[in-house]
């Protein structure tokens, strides 16, 4: 790393007006200061919190929006389009509208495309998916005999969704006077929520128990047919009406080279490897957990760095990467905690674990959400209760 001596501010583009574009602009300018230029290249105007969509089906509920243009306030420039193409040669990206912007730094934030995880099911990847989850709800109330089958498949990088979606599901239908026995729940996991470990998965058993859903683990959904769902082993299991979450699929950007599983290879700076001055966060990096929390960690890291490089006086060394969720709850929330690679000692508490307590854990992201205050940063608390 070399330092920033001239006086002329580090101009850094931001490109994705996600969790982990916004995330790298409050971290920037809490970092940094006056030291950057920031610049956000965002195709909407506004950031979705996308987490809390999941209760869209169930509630007469928006799912909440910023308008990206209040970071004018903190003086970030937004740009309104997308990223198509980086020259990493001469430090140049062009937009989709066909624009070409200069950058001293860039961060790539673009996140990926969702796609089918269960070829046949129905999948619920956000606020537009809301609709379509309430008729599938409105038909199973209508015929007592249909199933519903919830199915995680092996390609999906994040399953708390998936939960919220069954044990939600399941309080809706119960409400409606529909038998839970009809409702089943299959995981290519060897317990449920398993990337939180034992004492997580213990907990979420006992919940899907209490609202009635079997429970059956260590078997890989592949497709629906005709009602029946395709199952790893080959054999066919009746399954009604199915619902899944997506995978996700590589968004690529031309001019950055991805690794062999179509992603941006990074370090623990957040670096994209063999492109100078490139850094990303999110989606759109290589990992087998993709996760807000995780993208605002990314770009906190990736920072740190450009701050240091700016001449902010500070270590750029990002701490190890936690994992924290909030599982929504029929009639509260789950708090769930984890040093990420470390599932046998996760935390798991029905009272907030950290603060702000919202489902996007980041560090500048959950103050900004919560109160508007930047420097209302999120603080760990220690565990005050076990499920």
């Amino acid at each position: 790393m070399t330092s920033q001596t001239q006086q002329a501010p580090l101009h850094v583009l931001i490109a994705g007006g996600g969790v982990a574009g916004l995330e790298a602009a409050l971290a920037l300018r809490h970092f940094a200061g006056d030291r950057v230029a920031i610049e956000l290249l965002a195709p909407g105007p506004d950031f979705v919190n996308r987490p809390m969509s999941v209760r869209n089906p169930f509630a007469e509920l928006d799912t909440p929006r910023l308008p990206l243009d209040r970071l004018a306030d903190l003086g970030v420039t937004v740009h309104a389009a997308a990223l198509a193409r980086v020259d990493v040669a001469r430090h140049e990206a062009r937009t989709n509208d066909g624009d070409i912007l200069r950058y001293d730094r860039l961060v790539v934030a673009v996140g990926s495309h969702a796609i089918q995880s269960v070829p046949g099911a129905r999948h619920f990847a956000g606020p537009r998916d809301a609709g379509a989850i309430e008729h599938t709800l409105r038909v199973l109330a209508a015929d007592p005999e249909r199933p519903l089958t919830f199915a995680l498949a092996r390609s999906v990088t994040w399953p708390v969704p998936f939960y919220e979606l069954a044990l939600l599901s399941a309080s809706a239908l119960a409400r409606r006077g529909v038998d839970s026995s009809r409702i089943r729940l299959v995981t290519h996991e060897q317990h449920p929520l398993e990337l939180f470990g034992p004492t997580a998965g213990d907990a979420i058993a006992r919940l899907l128990h209490r609202a009635g859903v079997e429970v059956t683990v260590a078997t890989a959904p592949q497709a629906v047919f005709d009602g029946a769902l395709l199952l790893g082993s080959g054999g066919f299991v009746p399954a009604g009406e199915v619902i899944a979450v997506p995978a996700l699929e590589p968004r690529r950007v031309p001019g950055l080279d991805p690794d062999a599983s179509g992603f941006l290879a990074v370090d623990a700076h957040s670096r994209v490897a063999g492109a100078d001055d490139v850094f990303a966060a999110g989606d759109i990096t290589a990992g087998a957990v993709k996760q807000g929390g995780l993208a605002a960690q990314q770009a906190d890291a990736a920072a740190l760095w450009i701050a240091a490089e700016a001449g902010a006086p500070l270590d750029p060394t990002p701490p190890p990467p936690v994992l924290r969720a909030v599982l929504l709850l029929p009639d509260g929330r789950l708090h769930l905690r984890v040093a990420l690679g470390d599932p046998d000692h996760a935390e798991v508490s029905p009272t907030p674990l950290w603060h702000p307590a919202g489902k996007l854990a980041g560090r500048f992201l959950a103050g900004y959400l919560a109160s508007g205050d930047p420097a209302d940063e999120l603080v760990d608390h220690a565990l005050s209760a076990v499920w």
